[in-house]
């Protein structure tokens, strides 16, 4: 009995590893597919924690309004990562309407994708996933695209030992 909950137990783990690995996949992806791209939040909260996660090319638009962040802007393509709730909505579509009459496309398709990834209704709520993050050995924390790196390789070569 015990060695068939054994057996049992290493097929529930190996399905959860490939779950989490296909998970961090998706996250990766999309973290590549936005780190050319300038990225722009509500508040210094929101932007902290971006830059923990490794971004760089992050403006924040609290205090600020339309036309002086519209001078910040260097690249032709922007992510707007407003909270995901009602309010961060609205603001989302009205400085996507005022960036697109200047000129800046907007990424919507990334924010809708990272939307749904992460299921989370506020940037800042990032923060609680930085655990994540944190150097297995040191304690330190990492940017977020070097662990998952890291674990998505550490995924595979314990995936292809078993097989």
């Amino acid at each position: 009995m015990a060695n068939g909950f054994a057996v049992l137990a290493r097929k529930e783990l190996k399905k959860r590893s490939k779950m989490i690995s296909s998970f961090l996949e998706k996250i990766e992806k999309e973290i590549r597919n936005i780190s050319d791209l300038q990225i722009i939040v509500e508040g210094k909260k929101d932007r902290e924690v971006m830059e923990k996660f490794g971004f760089k090319n992050i403006l924040e638009i609290s205090g600020k309004n339309f036309h002086s962040l519209l001078k910040k802007i260097n690249k032709e393509k922007v992510v707007i990562l407003t909270d995901f709730d009602e309010e961060g909505e609205k603001l989302a579509k009205e400085l996507s309407h005022f960036l697109m009459a200047n000129g800046i496309k907007v990424d919507w398709n990334e924010r809708k994708i990272l939307r749904n990834l992460l299921c989370i209704r506020k940037i800042e709520e990032l923060k609680f996933i930085l655990k994540f993050m944190e150097d297995d050995y040191n304690g330190k924390a990492c940017s977020i695209c070097d662990k998952i790196f890291n674990r998505s390789r550490i995924f595979l070569q314990r995936n292809s030992r078993e097989t």
